[in-house]
């Protein structure tokens, strides 16, 4: 069985580690996000695990707008589009709603060490 990982995984886990590593970086840019993604896929795949990244614009714009109270689009400060947290919104949040049915092979490829170093931190 094949492990599929959605942009709303990725964003919301990207974005946890993100905010508790430093929480006036509310956002991830979109080269983050791929950089990430890839990371994670690698990591699971080493582990014998079939693993699929599912990202689209089609499911980039549903996600965006099914959790529009969480997450918005805009540039950063270096003129870069990336998805952020909305202001309110917590990480505890992000834990509530997007880890509590991830497998455990799936949490950890998410916060490796390798996983962590492709968001810059």
């Amino acid at each position: 069985m094949s492990i599929r990982i959605g942009i709303e995984d990725l964003v919301a886990n990207a974005l946890i580690e993100l905010v508790d590593n430093d929480e006036n970086n509310r956002e991830v840019t979109y080269r983050q996000l791929n950089n990430y993604g890839a990371i994670v896929i690698e990591t699971l795949n080493a582990k014998n695990e079939e693993a699929v990244l599912i990202v689209s614009k089609e499911r980039t714009k549903a996600f965006l707008y099914d959790y529009s109270d969480f997450f918005e689009v805009r540039m950063n400060a270096r003129e870069e589009k990336c998805i952020a947290l909305r202001e309110g919104k917590t990480t505890d949040e992000l834990r509530e709603l997007f880890r509590g049915y991830l497998s455990l092979d799936m949490l950890l490829a998410f916060i490796s060490e390798h996983s962590l170093h492709a968001l810059g931190i």
